[in-house]
Formats: structure tokens, sequence, C-alpha cells
């Protein structure tokens, strides 16, 4: 008989999956034009893909969310086994997030990053037609590694912002750093 933990288990790697774009019943790459691609769907699947996980491991209750540091070892960031290619800052605080301890620290989400990487001058805001604020690169951002690429949509083109390798790189370096800058 398979347990509720196997089945959450399961069910996490399925969400995973469709973050991904992937199809969790053939391993096919989802086409991009599927609803299941557009980034807003995606986050859903990986929150409720890190709820299952938290539940999975024992530490899900209000005082995970109650926590105010974020505290990342040496040991955890050598831990960090990031996807390949480029990725966004939701993929990368997915992969931060896994091995993390969330009974000693907050979780690293991509608008806190991103916060502090725009206070950094790393990276840029602009406003859009509808008055609506998006994180987007500026003259430093290749510098870093961060870099805008096309991605398209329900046949709907948008830019995404991506780190390669070396953004990557420097973000786990100096993560901690990050973190720490306080914010107005």
């Amino acid at each position: 008989m398979v347990s509720e933990f196997e089945k959450m288990a399961k069910a996490k790697l399925v969400l995973e999956k469709m973050a991904r774009g992937i199809d969790p019943l053939t391993g096919e790459v989802i086409s991009e034009e599927n609803f299941l691609c557009d980034p807003r769907i995606s986050r859903c699947f990986v929150f409720v893909a890190e709820v299952l996980e938290n539940v999975i491991n024992g530490v899900y209750s209000e005082r995970v969310s109650k926590l105010e540091q974020f505290l990342i070892t040496p040991e955890q960031k050598s831990q960090v086994n990031f996807t390949a290619g480029k990725i966004g800052l939701t993929e990368f605080t997915k992969c931060i997030n896994a091995c993390l301890n969330l009974n000693l620290s907050k979780k690293l989400t991509n608008v806190e990053l991103s916060k502090r990487l725009k206070k950094m001058e790393i990276l840029g805001e602009n406003i859009g037609e509808k008055g609506k604020a998006r994180t987007v690169t500026n003259e430093n951002s290749a510098a870093y590694g961060f870099e805008m690429i096309k991605r398209s949509f329900e046949g709907k083109e948008y830019q995404m912002l991506v780190m390669n390798d070396q953004g990557k790189q420097y973000l786990l370096e100096h993560l901690e750093e990050i973190m720490s800058l306080q914010m107005n």
C-alpha cells in the first residue's frame, strides 16, 4: 500500500516537471504555446511543490513563515544543484531553498532577491504600458551573468530575465551579502 508521503512525493515530482515545461506522462517538452508554460502557472506549480516538500520533511508550519532571517551555511551552499542552462530567478530560488534548513531560515524569494539586485544596480526596473513594474537588465547586468531572452506563450512574445552559469555562481557566492542588504 502506498503511503501518503509517497503520494505527496510523486505529486511533487509531477508538479516540478510541469513547472519545467515537461509532460510528466511522456517526458516530452511541452509546447511553449501551452498554458502550462505560462510563467504565472509555472510559479504556482513551484510553490505547491515546495509546500509538499515542506510537508514531507515535517517543516511546514506557521513557524516557517514567521522566520525573519535568511540563513545558508557553506555546507548547504555546496549542496546546491542548479538546473542546467539559463534559468530565471524563480528557478534559482527553488534550487537554493531545496538545500535550506527551513526550521532556521526563511525561504529565499525571487521578489526579495530581485529587490536587492536592483538596489545594487545589477538589475533594473521597467514600468510597462499598464503601469506594472517589471525587473529587467541594465547596463551592469551582463557583467554579472544576466540577460533578457525572448519567449512566447499563446502566440505572444515576451522578454524573460535569465542568468547564465556566471550569474548562478555570482549569486551563490554572494548570497549572504546580497540578502543582508537593508531595504528601506
